[in-house]
């Protein structure tokens, strides 16, 4: 009998939580900023959308970033992100590159303005929405955002 009361108070328990969404994120940009002998810094800003009708307040975050398959890897943000409701944002991430032979292989991926990039995230939002996963892949090509030139 105490089994079977247990069992129900953790039912209602989880049925009452209430699950919030995580943002989805996307690439929008990646950039090289700094350059050292033995350390590269790369800066990608990335498009978080809010996909609720409620407003979520974000408390930093960590994106493991991968391009063409290959994990070039993590980038931690610990500001504040207010994302309105259905809305998007945009915040950049720093990634240091510590390996001279991984920049090599990455350098070229990027300068060729088009790569598929993968974003596995785990973004903390203030109460009650806590710790929230999201993971997205897409294609980014720099050139469909050229300048036009006029004749």
């Amino acid at each position: 009998m105490k089994s079977i009361l247990s069992l129900l108070s953790c039912l209602l328990l989880v049925c009452g939580c209430r699950t919030v969404p995580g943002p989805s994120v996307g690439l929008v940009n990646v950039r090289f900023t700094q350059a050292r002998a033995f350390e590269t810094t790369a800066t990608f800003t990335l498009r978080l959308s809010n996909e609720t009708p409620e407003p979520l307040q974000l408390d930093g975050g960590v994106h493991k970033i991968y391009l063409n398959g290959l994990y070039v890897g993590e980038g931690l943000n610990g500001d504040t992100l207010d994302l309105p409701r259905l809305g998007t944002a945009t915040q950049d991430v720093t990634v240091h590159l510590s390996n001279l032979r991984m920049v090599t292989r990455i350098k070229p991926i990027i300068e060729s303005k088009s790569f598929d990039y993968q974003i596995k995230s785990v973004v903390y939002g203030k109460s009650p929405a806590g710790r929230m996963k999201s993971a997205s892949e897409g294609r980014l090509d720099l050139n469909d955002f050229a300048p036009s030139r006029r004749p």
